[in-house]
């Protein structure tokens, strides 16, 4: 249920409070307005004697000991080599981050997480690919920590009257959450924790995002802004301030070195993290843009919104690649397959299609929610896509 000004819920009759976007009595987003959804990381040979075919000449015991002590010291040197080097390396990998483990396949049967008892607004899957993170709205207000194969909840927190935004840390560790309180909580899963609290926003928090260190979460909101902070203290880092309505959306590029926002100017911007100066200004939808996403190269950016389509673009030059128009309604929420050969998006149509992310070819359409598709996760294997919808559910699916 989003903030928005009075109303009335065409779908059910309900009066609606001051920036109210979805009706709390049905659930249905004020199509007037169109309200967005919550959102809207070689062993040395052994010696071999038969090397040597004559007989060994006699040696004075002189040199023979000499021998014997260079051998030892080798030896003894050669162990210290080997002692020391690993120790070196491990020093180094602190300065430069450690490559990404390849993930085994996950085997995960079909289902449906039932576990929240109203619309869920958000759903994200954790980067080592064992748990799955969903928030909850319009009475439910929760985040859920459950896990990816069983379905099993792990943790629930119930930390604000509404719950908008869920981003999974790099390690897994964490979750940030953020809702109408204006304010995000990081909590550590084990133990359901908070760690620390973000009050820096003046209105609602509709998007997360972790920065691919770990170091800083990105949040946007309905008060215009972007906000950088780090993450386990909550100390301010910087303000972005380029767009001139509600920001529904952000994302970071793969290197951490740049964010992409999504708003309801119509605009999706690309800008430096460190300084916040724009770089790019995409104005290729004709309507309030829901969702952003980078490509795991970096290169593209796929965004979609009220307008009914996905688009992708080249993230330096801000040039079209291609329109996506397959959906039916306002396309909630997109996400690149891990390989990047894909994408999948959500819509108000109550489907998810998977598309080629270079042709724009469609490849497969879910039907199984049967209401608005709100928001949309693919596994880190890029075999399974977990979906979150208003008809209350959180479905994993086979994404072929």
């Amino acid at each position: 249920m989003y903030q928005v000004d009075r109303r009335v819920c065409s779908a059910c009759g309900t009066a609606l409070a001051a920036h109210e976007a979805f009706c709390n009595n049905c659930g249905k987003p004020y199509t007037a307005a169109y309200a967005p959804p919550p959102s809207p990381v070689g062993s040395p040979q052994p010696y071999d004697n038969r090397r040597n075919l004559q007989a060994p000449q006699r040696r004075s015991p002189w040199l023979i000991g000499s021998i014997s002590a260079l051998v030892l010291l080798a030896l003894i040197g050669g162990g210290v080599f080997f002692l020391v080097l690993p120790r070196l390396g491990t020093h180094a990998g602190n300065v430069t981050q450690a490559p990404i483990p390849t993930l085994a396949p996950l085997h995960i049967n079909p289902y449906s997480y039932t576990g929240h008892s109203s619309v869920v607004w958000q759903v994200a899957w954790s980067r080592d690919g064992k748990h799955i993170v969903s928030a909850g709205g319009l009475g439910d207000d929760s985040a859920q920590v459950w896990d990816a194969v069983t379905g099993k909840n792990q943790m629930t927190y119930t930390g604000y009257a509404i719950m908008n935004a869920v981003a999974w840390s790099p390690d897994g560790k964490y979750i940030a959450a953020g809702g109408n309180s204006n304010e995000v909580d990081v909590i550590q899963v084990a133990g359901k924790q908070k760690i620390t609290t973000y009050k820096g926003h003046q209105d609602v928090i509709l998007s997360l995002a972790w920065s691919p260190d770990g170091k800083y979460i990105a949040s946007a909101s309905y008060d215009k802004t972007v906000q950088i902070w780090n993450a386990m203290t909550g100390a301010h880092v910087l303000t972005y301030q380029g767009h001139h309505d509600t920001v529904s959306s952000v994302a970071w590029s793969p290197d951490g070195k740049k964010l992409v926002s999504g708003s309801f100017d119509d605009t999706v911007q690309v800008w430096d993290a460190t300084s916040g100066k724009t770089l790019l200004t995409y104005k290729g939808h004709t309507d309030k843009v829901y969702t952003v996403a980078w490509s795991p190269d970096g290169k593209s950016i796929a965004s979609g919104g009220v307008d009914q389509t996905a688009q992708v673009w080249d993230a330096i030059s801000g040039k079209m690649v291609f329109t996506y128009q397959g959906h039916k309604a306002s396309v909630s929420s997109v996400a690149w397959s891990p390989d990047g050969k894909r994408i999948a998006s959500a819509s108000y149509d109550k489907t998810v299609h998977i598309w080629g992310a270079t042709t724009g070819g469609n490849v497969f359409t879910y039907s199984g929610h049967h209401d608005y598709v709100y928001s949309l996760s693919w596994s880190p294997d890029g075999q399974y896509v977990a979906s979150a919808s208003a008809d209350h559910t959180v479905q994993v699916w086979l994404a072929h």
